[in-house]
């Protein structure tokens, strides 16, 4: 009989007799301190290493902002750590009474790009970040429009008045309940929303051309203040024609075409310029112009490119060979501003008519409305000489409130001193048009009674505003904190607060601070499960175009129909079990999800299963339910994925269990870790090509509570020394037929990886022996008869114990 495998790893003894099953062939009856390959191979695991003293309660969480750049965060009630995992050493450290994570088991935690996301119920969601090398920060999550308890019509109203000193102060009318009239507690948010009233930027011709200065370069004597208005000519040319049919203006002028090139039966285009020294050019066509057969014109064309000055310029600011306010951009803005910035957070428009030549731009601003802010061009309307246009510029700023100008950036060139004649009439009505719009005044609790007004683009409220389109934020003392976060389809995802906790609140696409709920694709969404309880989502993982989620009675997952992208119009929440969850956080694996049942004493891997087209979830402790049984449940656990991938989950009773896993081959291989002491957290990490390392919180009876690492370069010695039992026992190698049958057990026989394992560091037994020394004086990379003889036994079975410092490997087994 021979064992060429323990892929199955350590089974429950209610699997004792189970001889018929597959996994029983590949099994061990105990399996404790050694490692499982997915190929079915066995070594002894690396020692324990001590890595810096840890806190008195805290737990393990994974940093990793690059491949050169992995790091290991220690969370405790008051305060985080975060250390190198190359040395061990503390990189950065933050201390706050203001922190505090009274219930740790309950902590998740999610990474985006360099963000490392913390939820739990007893804080507001936080953030860690990396800057750059020894740059860390850590504090709240900082929302661009945070999450809402409710986004529907109230039956009450809310009323805002301003206190002055940009303070207000909010009052709730009847119907509101009295929990939500209750009075804030500092730092939370409030949103009062109410329509705005259509705006429009316009300014007249005479007004916009006030003050412009006309300029021919920027020069070492150049001297500008701020609001200064420049114009200088640019895009200059001269073309010339020759009338080849008497043309009358007041006959056959058309208004807006001013080009001699308009009329090709009068004129005809001059392929040189000969003869033309001596012709006044003009610079349009009007109806009072006349000419005569053979006649000479020359038309000269151009702009005058127009700035505003933003910053004061003096002969200091001038660098040599550089002329242009283009070249000054801290000084000078393209452009000459129409009107007043509009706010705006829906449709707007460029209304133009009439005949102009030269340009307009439409420019957005998310955190200014002043010239000197961050303007963003969203659209251009160019009328050209010779071939005027009216091209409208419509958008929408439905995801983001901002600020809108717009900028005559060009006008016609009609002579030096002529600036007057080449700027657009007031009869062509150029404007920016910005609709009406739902504005969402933030308001941040100052106070129990006054509020400040922390809306990216602020309206001031002048008097009252009453409003029945209001609610409080939805992460607050008033109704808990999220439970949960998950990155999916580049938005970020909360769950599962107190007050709300089947509700998912998800930002927009790619804006992941931004939780502004709207009907557009990208838009955010706040989704309520419609289930026959009010379980809890525990737990949410994002696998492919799917979002899984367990809550405490089942599983489900949030999709799109026919695969696509998630969008508020095409969201479905479906259901696809009934196990229920724990509150803790799943395993991500490369095929699988793994989460821990309720109750904490099975895990199951979820995720779609091709025979049944359904998703569906498995238990993977059925053949080894025992683990949690003797060790206290599951409390929580990591992923190593290098070289095997490995779940280790920390114990009730200090022990650590570890499942080598991979759906694809039904390996779901269960063993053991124990040392002198508790392991109480741990966490995974990579290190480059090398094997995951696994870091571990460990409570030790004489050296107290410390963070330890077992990695490729650790010893096979606990911390401090200690050294451990490594022990394998097979399962039975013959089941009776019938009752009290005897067999002969023969010779057994291992195959060993490691013969530098000295021979007095290792124990053997059969079903009938008490541990002893191998029956060789030596190992030999090979097989090697350890037990001689086994006498007799009704269920043999066989064992061998390693201690000491020396690795020590098994491949198979035979008798």
């Amino acid at each position: 009989m021979k064992r060429n495998s323990f892929c199955g790893g350590e089974i429950s003894p209610g699997m004792a007799l189970r001889s018929d099953m597959d996994v029983y062939q590949r099994s061990c009856s105990r399996l404790v301190n050694f490692d499982v390959a997915q190929t079915g191979g066995i070594t002894r695991r690396r020692g324990m290493a001590s890595v810096a003293p840890a806190m008195d309660e805290s737990i393990l969480l994974p940093y990793k902002y690059d491949e050169e750049s992995v790091y290991l965060v220690e969370l405790g009630h008051h305060k985080l750590i975060v250390y190198s995992t190359v040395d061990g050493s503390a990189v950065r450290e933050f201390e706050s009474s203001s922190y505090d994570y009274r219930d740790l088991k309950s902590v998740q935690a999610v990474q985006c790009n360099a963000l490392l996301i913390i939820t739990s119920p007893d804080m507001p969601p936080m953030q860690l970040r990396m800057n750059a090398a020894d740059d860390w920060t850590f504090g709240v999550y900082d929302f661009k429009m945070p999450p809402w308890y409710s986004e529907d019509v109230r039956d009450g109203e809310a009323v805002v008045t301003n206190e002055g000193a940009s303070l207000y102060s909010v009052a709730f009318g009847d119907g509101v309940p009295s929990d939500e009239a209750a009075a804030p507690t500092a730092g939370e948010m409030l949103r009062v929303s109410y329509y705005t009233t259509q705006a429009e930027a316009f300014a007249k011709s005479s007004a916009l051309r006030a003050g412009v200065r006309i300029e021919t370069l920027v020069t070492a004597a150049s001297s500008f203040a701020v609001g200064d208005k420049i114009a200088i000519r640019t895009d200059t040319s001269c073309q010339y024609f020759v009338c080849t049919a008497a043309f009358t203006g007041s006959n056959s002028f058309v208004e807006g075409l001013a080009s001699p090139k308009n009329y090709p039966d009068n004129f005809l285009e001059a392929e040189d310029c000969a003869g033309f020294d001596e012709v006044e050019p003009i610079y349009a066509m009007t109806a009072s112009m006349n000419f005569t057969k053979g006649q000479k014109v020359a038309l000269q064309s151009g702009y005058y490119s127009l700035y505003t000055c933003i910053k004061a310029f003096s002969s200091g600011d001038f660098l040599a060979g550089f002329t242009s306010p283009d070249d000054y951009p801290d000084y000078f803005i393209n452009g000459i501003a129409v009107g007043n910035a509009l706010p705006c957070g829906g449709d707007w428009e460029f209304y133009c008519s009439g005949s102009w030549f030269g340009s307009y731009e439409v420019r957005r601003c998310y955190d200014s409305s002043a010239l000197e802010g961050n303007w963003e061009t969203m659209g251009e309307s160019f009328s050209r000489i010779g071939s005027s246009t009216n091209e409208l510029i419509t958008g929408t700023e439905k995801e983001e409130e901002c600020w809108l100008r717009l900028f005559i950036t060009r006008s016609r060139y009609m002579g030096l001193n002529n600036l007057e004649s080449g700027w657009p009439a007031d009869s062509c009505s150029n404007r920016l048009i910005v609709y009406s719009y739902k504005h969402d005044m933030q308001l941040k609790a100052r106070s129990a009674s006054r509020y400040v007004d922390v809306s990216p683009v602020k309206l001031p409220v002048h008097g009252k505003r009453t409003s029945t389109l209001w609610s409080w934020g939805a992460f607050s003392a008033r109704y808990g904190y999220p439970r949960v976060a998950v990155l999916h389809e580049s938005r970020l995802f909360f769950a599962a607060t107190d007050s709300q906790p089947q509700t998912i609140w998800s930002s927009r696409t790619d804006d992941l601070n931004n939780f502004r709920v709207g009907n557009e694709d990208n838009g955010g969404m706040l989704l309520t499960m419609n289930t026959s309880t009010q379980a809890a989502i525990c737990w949410m993982a994002s696998r492919g175009d799917v979002l899984m989620l367990g809550t405490e009675d089942g599983e489900w997952i949030v999709q799109a129909p026919n695969n696509g992208a998630l969008t508020p119009e095409t969201v479905r929440i479906i259901n696809y079990g009934h196990h229920g969850s724990a509150h803790t956080p799943p395993l991500m694996t490369s095929e699988r999800v793994l989460y821990f049942e309720r109750g904490s004493g099975r895990v199951y891997e979820y995720g779609f299963n091709y025979d049944s087209a359904s998703y569906i979830s498995t238990d993977v402790t059925i053949f080894a339910d025992h683990i949690a049984r003797e060790h206290g449940g599951f409390r929580s656990g990591t992923i190593l994925r290098k070289p095997d991938a490995r779940a280790a989950v920390a114990m009730g009773d200090g022990t650590l269990a570890l499942m080598t896993y991979n759906a694809f081959h039904n390996v779901n291989a269960w063993h053991l870790y124990t040392t002198e002491g508790c392991i109480e957290s741990v966490a995974a990490t990579s290190d480059g090509q090398e094997q995951d390392k696994l870091f571990l919180i460990v409570s030790r009876p004489k050296i107290g509570r410390w963070i330890e690492c077992i990695s490729a370069s650790s010893g096979y010695t606990d911390a401090d020394g200690k050294d451990y039992e490594s022990v394998m026992e097979t399962c039975y190698f013959s089941v009776p037929e019938t009752n009290d049958k005897r067999v002969h057990v023969a010779p057994a026989e291992f195959f060993i990886t490691t013969p530098a394992c000295p021979v007095d560091s290792v124990r053997v037994r059969s079903s009938t022996d008490e541990w002893a020394l191998p029956s060789i004086p030596y190992f030999v990379f090979g097989w090697n008869k350890l037990i001689s003889w086994g006498g007799y036994s009704s269920c043999p079975k066989f064992g061998i114990s390693v201690t000491g410092s020396q690795p020590f490997g098994v491949l198979a087994f035979q008798v």
